[in-house]
């Protein structure tokens, strides 16, 4: 059976993989992968006259931009209506998990409508975001390739347990055994990686607001018995630097928000391969839903004062030192929206990143973060073809991936699934 090809000529590649770009280019899809990249004439050759072929007129080719943490299942809308436990007529648990879902479709959507071709969702019940995850993959519904931990694990009075005493979202596991039991039961029900509440008790509640989590004794079997099995660890861990320390001593794969962060840390993070991924996103929308008298976590404003101004310091250090950052916006948080992901990108330059290395972040790094990068995050031959095609040049106005006009094609699996042609 051939395999249908279609040819994009005229291309501004930014192929992500350290290079500059290069005018001039054709990439050649066959099926769901890139064939080829390069110039036009060496591509074409031998390609039947009856090629399809998109000109892309000298707009800029991108890998699809990966999300490393989203809450795909949660409205970022402080003023939309509220999950109520029982109302009349009684709805629980049951009821409000299907309402997320069937949110999740047109958060999805939004998100890859944006350019962002896979995202990883970071705590949800289980049997909602696998069936979704499922049923993306199986091309039942349109939106990004999903990867989830479902539910979180965290310790008595831990992040998660916050919100209706944690419930369908959260184990709450105390000491090394119970830890270890916890990764093995998420495991069992299939999660993509799993999602520690290490580093940081409840950041925005009383009374443990921003305090060490979990000791290293507690975090360090259950993660070595998650890399056994092949599967990925991020913890949770902000606000607290010991807290964060602990869960890089532990051996998790990535630091979640990750501020403030010491050079102790960092350099432990460089040394292992642990990421950082730093949901900036989430300090100025906290900030505006505090102004506009819309912040849900009230009796926190001064604390998420503090992180705002702690995470500029902690990339900027971050970036000195070597740490490798991957791309997560905690889109769901209020006011980050699904579908605004790329607001991220200008927080990342703000901080001192340059164009392209915040672009690495959400392209190569967030690959290899996600263990993806033998198929995902660059443009080569080979690779999967996840692509985002740009009206402009992002190097020199980052700001221009905000803009939806801009995003002019979206491919997910050779596929355009998105088209503003």
């Amino acid at each position: 059976m051939n395999e249908t090809q279609v040819l994009l000529t005229n291309a501004r590649v930014i192929d992500c993989t350290g290079a500059p770009p290069r005018s001039g280019q054709a990439v050649l899809l066959r099926g769901k992968r890139i064939a080829a990249v390069g110039a036009e004439a060496a591509v074409r050759r031998d390609l039947p006259p009856e090629t399809p072929v998109i000109d892309l007129a000298g707009k800029t080719l991108l890998p699809g931009f990966i999300d490393c943490h989203v809450h795909i299942m949660w409205n970022p809308d402080p003023t939309a209506p509220p999950q109520r436990m029982s109302s009349v007529p009684v709805r629980g648990l049951g009821y409000w998990n299907s309402r997320g879902l069937l949110y999740a479709l047109t958060a999805c959507r939004l998100t890859l409508e944006a350019g962002f071709t896979t995202i990883q969702d970071m705590m949800a019940p289980n049997d909602q975001i696998f069936a979704l995850r499922d049923a993306l993959a199986a091309g039942e519904f349109s939106g990004p390739r999903l990867l989830a931990s479902g539910m979180c694990i965290t310790h008595t009075g831990g992040h998660g347990t916050e919100m209706l005493n944690g419930q369908d979202v959260a184990y709450i596991a105390d000491g090394p055994d119970e830890v270890f039991k916890a990764v093995r039961q998420q495991l069992n029900a299939g999660a993509d990686l799993i999602k520690i509440m290490g580093g940081t008790r409840p950041a925005l509640s009383a009374p443990y607001r921003g305090r060490p989590g979990y000791t290293v004794e507690e975090m360090q079997p259950a993660i070595e018995e998650a890399h056994r099995a092949g599967v990925r660890v991020a913890a949770h861990a902000h606000s607290d630097t010991q807290g964060i320390k602990n869960c890089i001593q532990a051996g998790v794969d990535s630091v979640e928000h990750g501020f403030p962060l010491d050079e102790e840390g960092a350099t432990w993070m460089i040394e292992r391969g642990t990421f950082l991924v730093p949901t900036l996103s989430v300090n100025p929308a906290a900030l505006e839903a505090i102004a506009r008298g819309i912040w849900t976590y009230k009796g926190s404003e001064a604390h998420v004062q503090r992180m705002a101004d702690m995470a500029p310091k902690t990339i900027e250090l971050a970036h000195r030192l070597g740490v490798q950052i991957a791309f997560g916006t905690d889109a769901a948080m209020p006011l980050v929206m699904h579908g605004g992901n790329a607001r991220e990108f200008e927080l990342l330059v703000d901080y001192g990143l340059t164009p392209m290395e915040a672009l690495l972040t959400a392209t190569r790094n967030a690959a290899q973060n996600l263990h993806l990068d033998d198929q995902l995050g660059t443009i080569e031959a080979g690779k999967i073809a996840d692509l985002v095609v740009v009206d402009g040049d992002p190097l020199a106005d980052i700001r221009l991936l905000q803009n939806l006009d801009r995003i002019k094609l979206v491919f997910k699996d050779g596929q355009a699934v998105v088209s503003r042609l």
